[in-house]
């Protein structure tokens, strides 16, 4: 599952041990794309020197025995989006805590880094009622977040929406929250006076 010799570059390495991460992929037959998404970054970083070992594991065990458990340094999953990112994303990225019997709480942050200020900057935004201060909140949490990269996004998953022609204002929200009261259907186009067929 290496590039070709001719594109791959010198190992990284340090004291003469080559840098070497274990990257953790799901096995089941669902699991093509993943799998796919998962050769091409072992071809990107083998280009730069840094070297995989890749464990295909069964899908019941994947998220159970390796993402929530830290038992990987690369793995490919994803959360799914929401228009309230000071609640919602607090628990993805919040700094793990010690529990009494001394095992980590981690909440949704499998990635295991977090600081406190990031803790802060969400539940300031979550506490707040004006919205553009949320926003900048929110934004200050995303740099301080990205400085720490425990977490990289990929790419943006498309969101495909069927509709009906006449259908306006609906379809694919993203981070946003539809607006109910423009939803609706297009009024019948008409010339002078007449109902104009398509």
């Amino acid at each position: 599952m290496t590039a070709p010799d001719a594109a791959r570059a010198q190992a990284l390495g340090k004291d003469g041990k080559a840098l070497s991460l274990r990257f953790v992929l799901p096995s089941g037959p669902g699991s093509e794309s993943l799998r796919s998404v998962g050769d091409r970054i072992v071809r990107m970083l083998d280009a730069v020197g840094i070297r995989t070992e890749v464990t295909k594991v069964s899908d019941d065990s994947f998220f159970k025995d390796h993402i929530a458990s830290g038992d990987y340094d690369l793995a490919l999953y994803s959360w799914p989006a929401s228009a309230f990112p000071a609640t919602d994303a607090r628990p993805i990225f919040a700094k793990p805590e010690p529990a009494s019997d001394g095992s980590l709480l981690v909440e949704q942050n499998y990635s295991r880094v977090g600081t406190d200020r990031i803790d802060q900057l969400f539940d300031q935004a979550a506490g707040t009622l004006d919205e553009e201060e949320a926003r900048d909140l929110v934004r200050q949490a995303d740099a301080r977040i990205w400085a720490a990269a425990g977490s990289i996004p990929l790419y943006q998953r498309p969101q495909l929406v069927a509709a009906r022609a006449d259908l306006v204002n609906a379809g694919a929200w993203g981070l946003a929250a539809p607006r109910y009261q423009d939803i609706g259907f297009k009024k019948p186009e008409t010339t002078h006076g007449t109902e104009r067929n398509h």
